[in-house]
């Protein structure tokens, strides 16, 4: 029994080995992030009291002066550390007080100081809330998460104290509710602290392991505690804790992004509606190998309410984490779109596995290149992205190849989903709120909408605008599910078409001509006004001339400026074999490795690219993955004429 709850327990708290070998590391990286928030939160710290010392105390507990007292001395303790702190920056002097301890002080200053004050005046309800939001602030500080098990018993302790020796009146109805409050935001802090001090240290661990480049991610969660209570206080912390998880940068001229959220559950906190529900929405600026990209997902958890909110918060933590990583490791922001959209599955997936289908979350996961327009994705058992193009709105998709996150059985054939917009193209994610609309509520059973085409409607009715179609979809039927949606409408120009020269040139080809047809093809005065086509062109008839390293320049320019042709990727992934074979150069293998993968990574099922990726990797002594490679062509084609002979030289 002992060794049984010993086991739960290590799980629980997450007793991993990393913790002991990564301990020192990780406290530094805690002592790093605070540091860059020190001067802002003293800053805010100095004035954010203010108000409360100099009006809003003194109104209602004039009783109770010495509230005055650690109002001020809060500012005063912040605006010393400010003094302090940039008196060492000044004089380049590297302080402990600094960092960590600043953190230490502050917080403990403002929670204990708080538990007295509240529990002498913890009648007062206003006041009682107040503190609760002191107390789920400390799962969002950088701090080691011992401090919830020294600073939360610290402050029930003085809070008991405090209310012991001035005996508010707790016998009414107000301040018994806000007692149970108070004591589920201690319960939800440490729930959620735990929760996202493991999301912190795996995401630091992670950074770690890509940096050595020998180990594994791994990360596990323990199941979020349900929540009972469904009061309205609880959901207000809930969605409190989801809204930071938010992406929303939309800066740039490529791309319009708009977003909707529209969770099913309503509630009212202090007079003010809020909503909480399992969608989820984020859309981040990332670079990727020298590009722009905007990095995008929508998520649907599920369950209603609190549960499909504790999905959405993991995974819009994790999401989080993958896209800090990506902005700060440089190793992580060197992969191509294809690499990253796979690993931030696998990422996801790791998670939510630890839930043992508990938690189950449908999305679409993908990243926008702005200089091209071209859209890679993951559909994960979502409804299907939709492309809306000069008025007209429809699928892009027409079948589903993954299953929802947290499902144990993962897709041996995972594939990257390549689409190219034009000028003007919208392309919409949405959850299946948009779909399951209550078209009659007559008789004992409701009716659902079974039509998938009805959002495609409604799009084309409204435009293209996100915003819009909701109101028209109202018209249709009553919403009975959660709602989100992301449009992104890209706006650079398209693909210039052949110029001048093009109509000459294609005689020549028709000739066999190619050294005419190809002095014609240069007559450009810059590569910048040749088109994609006549890139192509110009990259075959180099190597009909034999002059493969001018073929490969212009080909890579042509796969630079349309990356979603597949069929090309292929053909420079073995222009770069052939250069390989002439001057021994590894750099020309690892390049042709890369794009071979990145080939597999879109059409896992193509034997060519599989047969020739193998022999790239035999090249580059990479055997255990060119058997690998092997035995996939084995599995898929085992009758192929080449199979025998890549294996005789493997």
């Amino acid at each position: 029994m002992y060794q049984y709850f010993k086991t739960i327990l290590s799980k629980f708290l997450d007793l991993t080995p990393e913790r002991k070998i990564y301990n020192q590391d990780y406290i530094a990286e805690l002592d790093r992030h605070t540091r860059i928030i020190q001067i802002p939160g003293s800053i805010i710290g100095v004035f954010g009291m203010l108000g409360f010392a100099f009006d809003t105390d003194a109104k209602l507990h004039p009783e109770f002066p010495e509230l005055f007292y650690f109002r001020i001395g809060y500012s005063l303790l912040c605006f010393s550390y400010i003094v302090f702190i940039i008196y060492n920056h000044f004089k380049n002097k590297f302080s402990s007080w600094e960092g960590l301890t600043w953190a230490y002080l502050t917080y403990a200053y403002l929670l204990f100081t708080a538990a007295y004050y509240t529990g002498r005046i913890a009648d007062d309800a206003p006041y009682v809330s107040g503190y609760q939001m002191l107390v789920m602030i400390l799962p969002f500080l950088p701090l080691p998460r011992k401090t919830l098990f020294i600073y939360y018993p610290i402050s029930i302790l003085i809070f008991f104290i405090s209310v012991y020796v001035y005996k508010p009146d707790l016998s009414t109805a107000a301040s018994a509710y806000s007692m149970q409050n108070l004591a589920i935001s201690y319960i939800l802090g440490i729930f959620s602290g735990l929760i996202m001090e493991r999301y912190r240290f795996h995401s630091f661990l992670n950074h770690k392991r890509i940096i050595k480049k020998n180990e594994e991610i791994t990360k596990t969660v323990d199941e979020i505690q349900t929540l009972k209570s469904q009061q309205d206080g609880d959901y207000f912390l809930t969605s409190l804790l989801l809204e930071p998880l938010l992406g929303h940068e939309t800066d740039g001229n490529a791309v319009n992004i708009e977003t909707v959220v529209n969770q099913y559950k309503k509630f009212y906190f202090r007079n003010k509606e809020y909503q909480l529900g399992g969608d989820y929405v984020s859309v981040f600026n990332l670079i990727l190998q020298g590009k722009r990209y905007k990095a995008f997902i929508n998520g649907d958890a599920m369950g209603k309410s609190i549960q499909g909110a504790g999905g959405a918060i993991v995974l819009g933590a994790v999401y989080n984490s993958i896209i800090i990583r990506s902005k700060m490791d440089p190793v992580s922001s060197n992969r191509s779109p294809e690499r990253w959209l796979h690993d931030c599955y696998l990422d996801l997936q790791k998670v939510f596995e630890t839930f043992d289908g508990a938690m189950l979350v449908s999305a679409v996961v993908g990243l926008l290149e702005e200089s091209t327009g071209t859209l890679y994705f993951i559909n994960l058992e979502h409804p299907w992205v939709i492309l809306y193009r000069d008025g007209k709105a429809k699928f892009i998709e027409d079948e589903i190849h993954y299953y929802k996150l947290g499902v144990m059985e993962v897709p041996t054939n995972r594939f990257i989903s390549v689409f190219q917009l034009q000028k003007g193209d919208k392309i919409i994610c949405g959850s299946d709120g948009k779909d399951d609309l209550v078209i009659s509520e007559s008789g004992r059973y409701r009716e659902i909408n079974e039509d998938q085409n009805l959002i495609l409607n409604c799009l084309e009715e409204s435009e293209g605008d996100v915003n819009n179609v909701i109101s028209i979809l109202k018209t249709r039927g009553k919403f009975s599910d959660d709602l989100s949606l992301i449009s992104m409408e890209y706006n650079l120009g398209s693909f210039s078409k052949p110029g001048v020269y093009w109509e000459e040139a294609k005689k020549f080809i028709k000739l066999k001509q190619y050294s005419k047809a190809l002095d014609i093809l240069l007559s450009y005065n810059s590569a910048l006004e040749i088109s994609i086509k006549e890139l192509k062109y110009i990259t075959r008839l180099y190597e009909k001339e034999g002059i493969l390293l001018k073929a490969m320049e212009y080909a890579s320019l042509a796969l630079e400026n349309f990356p979603s042709d597949t069929r090309w990727m292929f053909h420079t992934s073995v222009l770069y074999k052939r250069l390989y074979s002439i001057y021994k150069s590894k750099s020309f293998l690892e390049e042709s490795q890369e794009l071979g993968e990145r080939v597999r990574l879109r059409q896992p099922a193509n034997i060519g690219n599989l047969i020739h990726l193998a022999d790239v990797c035999r090249l580059n002594g990479d055997k255990d993955r060119a058997n690998y490679l092997v035995g996939l062509i084995k599995t898929m084609s085992p009758e192929h004429p080449k199979l025998k002979e890549i294996i005789s030289v493997i």
